[in-house]
């Protein structure tokens, strides 16, 4: 029976009008620069840092970077801060869905610039929350699902998985034993998976409460959109 449902952040409760800061912060960067730039992402999502020019300034050496680059790029974490929103029916999910199980927030991001979640009211609404830069664990690795079992003490097969990543939130999510409802906006093509796989893809986050009320009701992923 599902317990649990824990939610994905970026790109599944919140998106960035301006689009994914990491992909800005790329192109800020010189052609020499860019072969370390997976290292600086992975850096950014896997330790805390106390602010965005403090961890962009660590690199400062080992990218070369100028005065300019460092303030453009904290300049764009702080944008993608600053006009994070909901989808719109994101709250109204989250709320609905809190009234029939447990709920919590499973991202891969940074620890710095993360001050929208008060702002939107996610604090409150997803009180258990794992955020990679603290744990040090980034979906998809096991470790990432196996803290939020421990912090929400429920076994797998109690929690659900919500997210937009297929590799990142289901593949991550069905690895660990967990059920996975994939949030396909764009509607793109699904991958190849098990027929048996505990999963359910759905165009929007309203439709989680319904999901989750038919799994606890015994009904299969294959039948729980019904």
């Amino acid at each position: 029976m599902i317990r649990a449902v824990v939610f994905d952040l970026w790109n599944t409760l919140v998106h960035s009008q301006h689009g994914d800061p990491f992909r800005h912060l790329q192109r800020l960067l010189d052609d020499d620069q860019r072969a370390l730039y997976p290292a600086l992402r992975r850096e950014a999502m896997d330790r805390p840092h106390p602010d965005a020019r403090t961890f962009i300034a660590g690199w400062m050496d080992r990218l070369s970077l100028s005065g300019t680059q460092i303030l453009a790029m904290a300049e764009v974490f702080q944008t993608a801060a600053d006009d994070a929103a909901c989808f719109p029916e994101a709250m109204d999910a989250v709320a609905r869905t809190r009234k029939l199980a447990r709920v919590g927030l499973l991202s891969n991001t940074q620890s710095f610039d993360m001050e929208f979640l008060d702002r939107l009211g996610l604090e409150r609404a997803l009180p258990t929350r794992c955020l990679s830069a603290l744990t040090g664990h980034l979906k998809p690795e096991p470790d990432a699902f196996r803290i939020m079992e421990r912090r929400l003490g429920l076994f797998p097969g109690e929690i659900a998985m919500v997210g937009d990543s297929w590799r990142d939130d289901v593949t991550g999510a069905l690895e660990a034993g967990w059920t996975a409802i994939w949030v396909n906006r764009a509607g793109h093509p699904r991958p190849e998976v098990d027929p048996e796989a505990e999963l359910v893809e759905v165009p929007d986050l309203s439709h989680v409460p319904g999901i989750i009320e038919n799994l606890q009701k015994g009904a299969r992923c294959s039948t729980c959109l019904g």
